[in-house]
């Protein structure tokens, strides 16, 4: 009886000794980059509709129609840095990039093109200052989630420019691997707008990664 109480006991505090070094020990520095996906900004900025209309004699002679195509969406590129203070508590910086290009052409009612093709070409730069919560650790699966706010620069081949505040929520991020390297898939939504404008809202919906730690 005293032996099998002796064996548990140690048994116990092992275990407990095991899950406190499991919680403790930790990399203090992660670095990462990764691709996200622009569906929100596909559905705004694709490409439109071809106008056709079957009697162009009864519009206007005046009238006018512009047509988006050749638009393609770069999608996300992102790097980020964070540095752990605690195991379950971090702080960091993440640069965020994409691009929507498109060409963009009037044609009159008998969809005659008027005037060249402009071609435009639209930048998004977001610089965002985060704070991450890791409430799962183990030797080969992290959780965590996040939220950032910074400053989106967005930007143009006509000379446009404009600063726009951003935010975005980390909803959910599963970390995999051994060590130092490590794969992401996270869950999240980017938002960047100021009073003039909304440049996209719940941008970034599903992106993935690789990181490592040291």
């Amino acid at each position: 009886m005293k032996k099998a109480l002796i064996i548990s006991l140690l048994l116990t505090a092992t275990l407990a000794l095991q899950a406190r070094q499991d919680s403790t020990a930790f990399y203090r520095h992660d670095v990462r980059i990764g691709w996200g996906e622009m569906l929100i900004e596909s559905v705004l900025y694709g490409a439109r509709p071809v106008h056709s209309w079957p009697q162009p004699d009864k519009l206007s002679p005046d009238y006018r129609a512009v047509e988006r195509t050749n638009a393609w969406l770069s999608g996300h590129f992102f790097a980020e840095y964070q540095y752990y203070f605690r195991h379950w508590l971090s702080f960091g910086t993440q640069l965020d990039f994409e691009a929507i290009l498109w060409d963009k052409t009037t044609y009159d009612r008998y969809r005659n093109q008027v005037g060249p093709t402009q071609r435009e070409r639209n930048y998004n730069l977001v610089l965002m200052p985060e704070l991450r919560f890791t409430y799962f650790r183990s030797p080969y699966v992290r959780m965590h989630s996040g939220l950032g706010i910074g400053v989106n620069f967005a930007f143009d081949n006509m000379g446009g420019f404009a600063a726009a505040g951003a935010f975005n929520l980390d909803l959910f991020t599963l970390q995999v691997g051994k060590d130092h390297w490590y794969g992401a898939i996270e869950l999240g939504m980017l938002n960047a707008m100021n009073r003039d404008r909304l440049f996209y809202v719940g941008s970034r919906l599903i992106s993935v990664s690789v990181g490592y730690t040291l």
